[in-house]
């Protein structure tokens, strides 16, 4: 949005374009005109909501620590709890969250870029955690471990590790999360704060130099185009060339081609 352009001016709900005269948003359907006392009572009922939000997400990311034997049972029953968390939270703000599910200005060449540019940016991520994690930390990380026993393990990887987080984790970080964010504070603190937020949650923080960085880009890409759908293909392609790469090693792909 060009902030210079006095015609338009933000819903205080959704944060949306609207022509400045506008009493109601045609996005949303809330009324602009809200008193000072009513507006600083919505932000202090959003930022209280976030926090509810967080908590929920905090506590089944750390309920992880607490057991000791990680078994599928166990990790679909906490992304089951965290998908439902996502689903009744954005849910339960859908008026002013509705819009983001759209996708305005649909561009397929866009789109075929962004894919590119993810799968590429995730095979050198691969090799640089892969490499980090052997030659400094002397140990092996895999993915398939926990599913490989599993007679469908490959499949319910693919589904946990890739289409899950695409799916839930954005409409719960740059869907609910960001649009409450929004009705606070500006666009760059959003992004900063939901990212940080994200980044918190994986309980990682060797992984600072690519999950923060990640997380700001899709959050920077829900911001400039409007919706969450953009992102949802750039982090399932992100983590699918992860799960690929750990069912066949980059080292394994190049003694097989030369």
């Amino acid at each position: 949005m060009d902030q210079e352009n006095l015609s338009f001016k933000l819903c205080q709900s959704c944060q949306q374009e609207i022509p400045l005269s506008n009493k109601f948003c045609t996005n949303c359907g809330q009324s602009q005109v809200i008193i000072d006392g009513q507006f600083h009572e919505k932000k202090w009922l959003n930022l209280q909501q976030v926090g509810l939000f967080f908590l929920v997400e905090i506590l089944c990311c750390a309920s992880v620590f607490l057991v000791k034997e990680h078994t599928l049972s166990f990790l679909y029953f906490i992304d089951g709890v965290m998908a439902i968390s996502a689903v009744i939270f954005f849910g339960y703000s859908w008026a002013e969250n509705k819009v983001i599910l759209k996708w305005p200005s649909f561009s397929l060449q866009k789109l075929a870029g962004l894919i590119i540019a993810t799968i590429l940016a995730s095979i050198v991520v691969t090799f640089l955690v892969d490499h980090l994690n052997r030659d400094i930390l002397n140990k092996e990380l895999s993915y398939y471990s926990i599913f490989e026993f599993h007679k469908y393990g490959t499949y319910l990887m693919f589904a946990s590790m890739a289409l899950y987080p695409a799916i839930f984790e954005e409409l719960a970080y740059r869907g609910y999360l960001m649009q409450k964010l929004l009705t606070v504070v500006d666009e760059k603190e959003a992004i900063y704060i939901s990212s940080i937020l994200f980044f918190i949650i994986h309980f990682s923080f060797l992984s600072i130099f690519w999950l923060l960085p990640f997380a700001l880009f899709l959050g920077y890409l829900r911001i400039k185009t409007k919706t969450i759908w953009y992102g949802v293909f750039v982090h399932f392609f992100f983590n699918l060339t992860a799960c690929f790469l750990d069912l066949f090693p980059l080292e394994d792909l190049y003694k097989m081609i030369f």
